[in-house]
């Protein structure tokens, strides 16, 4: 009999675990339900809109007027428009968790001389929120939008347009119909209205134009649909009624480019490093322009917008005979979402010239006889059609470090560039061979006006993340602690910055390579302390 209890004991206490463990387990498991924010529908009797929102568990949508009517709108197939006909609308919708698309039915039951709100309200977990806020039109009350040619456009959506070749932007037209005065009280921030807003009076055509503004947390290189619940509403000046329009965004014209430079001048000749590491923009340019001198290691940044992110890179291989596709794939481009590196493997001898594009994906392979529909007849240039699509002209080549051709360093003071020229004292000279063991002929004298001051080296392959390094003296012959400068990276290339005024002039500053051989010095001074010339 003992044995009997004892077991029938066991076998409760273990059910009673089971169901304590699963109990636990279902509550460590629960998902809390995430609610949409509200949105606001407006409309009038017999119109029919659409909304969507994201479940993240089981839910159930009511509407708490007899007027409103939902139903569930199935996922997109070749007969949608039959599977929308087919549901029928009522009060109460079921569903599991996912992306919901709903229909809206305004009826005309319980007609009203006032403007008529209803709530849909959400259940999940427990819980209930309203998530949508219908309004139905007065009596009366009506209005409609029309495309450009004459379609009804109300409830599929008013398309936005981008902009032209020139920037400027593209008011897509639409024309407005309507019973009463009404003024456009609510746009998206990313759609403007052309000239700022728009009203209309009774039974008179009004004429609008929408285009897509940049700036607003939305990218205009990606398509907007009307799932994203993006509204314009009419609403009429005695506040009776009230139309919501889906505005859509189709995304930028497919043979778009926004190309964003990392120097301000575009067709500047780039000088690249043998070993591909040192990117140096010169003075000299395509059309003939001068430019400042920029210098990027490693790779050059551009920022690329297309629709969808879909380009083709072109490089042409430039030689005296003409151009010719380059095909080794020496130029890269390398990134996501449009912000790419530009990098070019070395060369181990001689030199090469390149001519590099990106094209948007819809005009590569728009193109005619492969890239020859690029060039002129005489292969020797490219159509000035592409001049859009231009990233870097580029030359590899090994520099010629001559007295003469040695590029001197970039310094700054106070952010503005100052002279820095090869020093004719004999004194620095000494010091350089003294304190960094320098006998080379690279040493730098500038004068500053004092503040921040930044020293850009110049130095081919002089990567401090790579273990190139700086070592800082001022004047009273003791080195500067590190604590005391910093080394960063901009536009122009690696620097070393300090604030010299805290320290003792002259300032000199020893670059290294990996081994720690100094390669160059850079001596300072300050407006109060001339060197003597010898």
């Amino acid at each position: 009999m003992k044995k009997l209890i004892s077991r029938y004991w066991l076998v409760l206490v273990a059910l009673v675990s089971v169901t304590l463990f699963t109990a636990c387990s279902s509550d460590d498991d629960a998902v809390n339900p995430v609610f949409p924010q509200v949105q606001t529908i407006a409309g009038a009797a017999g119109d029919v809109k659409e909304f969507s929102f994201d479940a993240n568990q089981n839910w159930s949508l009511s509407s708490n007027q007899i007027w409103c009517k939902i139903s569930k709108v199935e996922a997109q197939n070749e007969n949608q428009e039959e599977a929308k006909a087919a549901v029928k609308p009522g009060f109460v919708l079921n569903g599991a968790a996912g992306k919901q698309t709903i229909q809206v039915t305004i009826t005309d039951d319980d007609a009203s001389k006032d403007l008529s709100v209803a709530q849909l309200n959400l259940k999940m977990g427990g819980q209930e929120v309203t998530i949508a806020e219908i309004q139905r039109s007065a009596e009366g009350y009506d209005l409609k939008v029309y495309d450009a040619l004459g379609h009804d456009i109300t409830e599929t959506g008013i398309t936005v347009g981008y902009k032209n070749v020139a920037g400027q932007p593209i008011y897509n037209k639409f024309t407005v119909k309507s019973t009463y005065r009404f003024a456009v009280t609510n746009t998206p921030a990313w759609v403007e209205l052309e000239g700022g807003f728009l009203v209309g009076t009774p039974n008179n055509e009004v004429v609008g134009g929408a285009a897509f503004k940049e700036g607003q947390g939305l990218n205009a290189k990606y398509a907007i649909a009307k799932e994203a619940n993006y509204t314009i509403t009419f609403a009429s000046e005695d506040g009776k009624a009230a139309v919501t329009v889906p505005v859509i965004y189709n995304g930028m014209t497919t043979h778009t480019m926004d190309i964003t430079y990392p120097t301000s001048s575009q067709w500047a000749v780039w000088n690249v490093s043998m070993d591909g590491k040192v990117f140096t923009q010169n003075g000299s340019s395509l059309n003939g322009d001068a430019t400042n001198v920029f210098t990027f290691h490693n790779f050059v940044p551009f920022q690329l917008n297309t629709l969808n992110d879909d380009y083709q890179l072109v490089v042409f291989d430039k030689k005296e005979d003409g151009l010719r596709e380059e095909t080794s794939g020496a130029v890269k481009l390398q990134g996501e979402k449009g912000d790419v590196k530009l990098t070019i493997d070395a060369l181990s001898s001689g030199s090469r010239e390149f001519l590099v594009y990106a094209l948007p994906q819809s005009v590569f392979e728009s193109l005619e006889n492969g890239l020859d529909g690029m060039l002129e007849e005489d292969f020797m240039t490219v159509k000035s059609d592409y001049d859009r699509y231009f990233l870097m002209d580029v030359v590899q080549k090994k520099e010629n470090k001559g007295d003469s051709e040695v590029t001197a360093p970039i310094v700054t003071s106070m952010g503005m560039n100052v002279d820095c020229a090869l020093t004719t004292n004999d004194d620095f000279k000494n010091y350089a061979e003294g304190i960094f063991s320098y006998t080379g002929k690279e040493v730098f004298e500038s004068t500053v006006y004092g503040g921040y001051v930044a020293i850009y080296p110049q130095i081919d392959g002089w990567d401090p993340t790579a273990g190139a390094d700086v070592v800082i003296y001022d004047g009273t012959g003791n080195p500067v602690d590190v604590k005391n400068y910093e080394v960063g990276q901009d536009e122009k290339g690696f620097y070393v910055g300090l604030n010299a005024d805290k320290l003792t002039y002259p300032i000199l500053a020893g670059f290294t390579d990996m081994q720690r051989v100094c390669q160059r010095v850079v001596i300072i001074n300050n407006m109060g302390f001339r060197s003597k010339r010898k």
